[in-house]
């Protein structure tokens, strides 16, 4: 009979030997086989979306076919896909939201291999520029890092992009929502970053996200309700309101009085007589108190 043949019967030393050198460790394959100079890939395999975010979210829907078409367009169509290029995304992302996520998305499936950086600008820059975030930095990074599109967080991003930061970190692109040039909520200085971006011929665009639900707004005390709107009840035993609890009958003695005080004519005292004897207070002696 023919002996059959198992797997270390087929292996030779030498080959279980090159493959405890990619599996040894708590190292993934995936990261091994990223040392041997093969580009990473997205594999796919994404969760399909919620009925209800396809609704509220205008491009949670884009496939990588559609987002790669409208950034080849962008290029004039004369970027190779045969490498992996390193796209950069940048921003305070705290709290991360979905509409940095979607952008995140983008960058990622912008070129068939992609790998994306992404900065986090740091506390103390985030202060001077006058948008303290209301998440640390750490917690920002953190957060950034597990999201399934990155592949590295650079946690010292700069405010405004420069080109010696591009060299250092080999970035091929920058991927900037579009309209962003004429937000005018946006800073005026990382505007500045984003056209040398533009005029080095480096930025990809990436979609505005724009949610069909506004968020909702805070609620202003000193703002007057419009029509349609009820002003909230006062909390009971607030200066807005007497308590709702007070017996009805103190109440309407209140009422009664301030009435009667109101009807009745104010009279003059009368004007004192020669005869009179004066009254003592404890101020002295004088007409009247």
């Amino acid at each position: 009979m023919r002996r059959s043949l198992d797997a270390l019967s087929v292996l030779s030393t030498d080959d279980l030997a090159d493959y405890d050198v990619i599996s040894d460790g708590p190292r993934s394959l995936e990261s091994s086989i990223a040392d041997l100079g093969q580009p990473s890939r997205f594999a796919g395999g994404e969760p399909a979306p919620l009925p209800s975010a396809r609704e509220k979210f205008d491009t949670v829907g884009l496939s990588a076919e559609e987002i790669q078409a409208h950034v080849q367009r962008s290029l004039g169509g004369q970027v190779s896909e045969a490498r992996t290029w390193r796209v950069y995304v940048d921003g305070i992302f705290g709290p991360l939201t979905p509409r940095d996520v979607l952008q995140l998305r983008q960058a990622k499936l912008a070129f068939p291999s992609v790998h994306l950086l992404v900065g986090v600008f740091p506390d103390e820059v985030c202060v001077e520029r006058g948008a303290a975030p209301a998440v640390p930095h750490t917690d920002r990074c953190e957060v950034v890092r597990h999201c399934r599109w990155v592949d590295e967080v650079v946690p010292d991003a700069p405010w405004t992009v420069h080109e010696r930061f591009l060299r250092a970190r080999h970035v091929d692109y920058v991927a900037i929502d579009e309209g962003t040039s004429i937000d005018p909520d946006y800073d005026r200085e990382r505007l500045k970053g984003y056209d040398l971006v533009k005029s080095l011929r480096k930025a990809i665009p990436t979609r505005r996200t724009n949610m069909a639900t506004p968020l909702p707004k805070h609620h202003d005390p000193f703002k007057k309700a419009e029509k349609g709107e009820t002003e909230p009840a006062p909390a009971k035993g607030t200066v807005n309101g007497p308590p709702a609890e007070l017996p009805q009958e103190a109440e309407q003695g209140t009422r009664a009085d301030i009435q009667e005080a109101l009807e009745t004519p104010f009279e003059e005292p009368p004007e004192p007589t020669p005869f009179e004897e004066p009254k003592v207070d404890e101020f002295g002696t004088g007409q009247g108190v």
